[in-house]
């Protein structure tokens, strides 16, 4: 008696390891792809987060914040500048740097830029809606600054599953 296994059993048991391998390849691309957003959705929120912290503590320590405040608050500007408690000014705005949009502030001592150039404000343009103040005064309320801005990852694709942005809003209680 001859032991063995016939065509019939040899070809099933060869669909059944590729299919499990077909599964096991989908799993392990799928965890490489939700990966590789995260980090890049990390990498996005801790540059927005910075850039909201340095820009919250210098409106909070200026001396003078340069905005046109509106009782109605829907007059968005896309900087503002504020005078230091050392009496020079720094200009808190969209900067094109190289072949990504930043947020920067620029003063007498140069340019600092509160983002990293692997995240982008969007486009090789700062557009008025790119980075954008909100200077609002109501009677006999205090005067309050919004900050709004959206950043992506550099190069993220348009692939919705692939890309990479967040929006990120604040709103300042100014002193008086």
């Amino acid at each position: 008696m001859k032991r063995g296994f016939t065509l019939i059993e040899l070809l099933v048991a060869m669909a059944i390891i590729s299919g499990l391998g077909i599964v096991i390849a989908q799993a392990f691309f799928t965890t490489t792809r939700s990966n590789t957003k995260v980090e890049r959705l990390t990498d996005v929120k801790q540059n927005g987060d910075y850039a909201l912290s340095i820009i919250e503590r210098m409106v909070r320590n200026a001396r003078v914040l340069t905005a046109v405040c509106t009782d109605s608050g829907l007059t968005p500007v896309s900087s503002i500048a504020i005078e230091n408690l050392d009496g020079g000014t720094t200009t808190i705005q969209c900067l094109f740097d190289e072949s990504v949009t930043r947020i920067a502030s620029v003063s007498s001592f140069g340019t600092e830029y509160l983002t990293s150039n692997a995240v982008s404000l969007g486009g090789s343009t700062c557009d008025d809606d790119s980075l954008v103040f909100y200077c609002s005064s109501v009677a006999q309320v205090s005067k309050a600054l919004k900050i709004s801005f959206s950043l992506s990852q550099k190069g993220t694709p348009q692939d919705q599953f692939e890309k990479a942005s967040t929006v990120f809003q604040t709103s300042i209680g100014l002193r008086q």
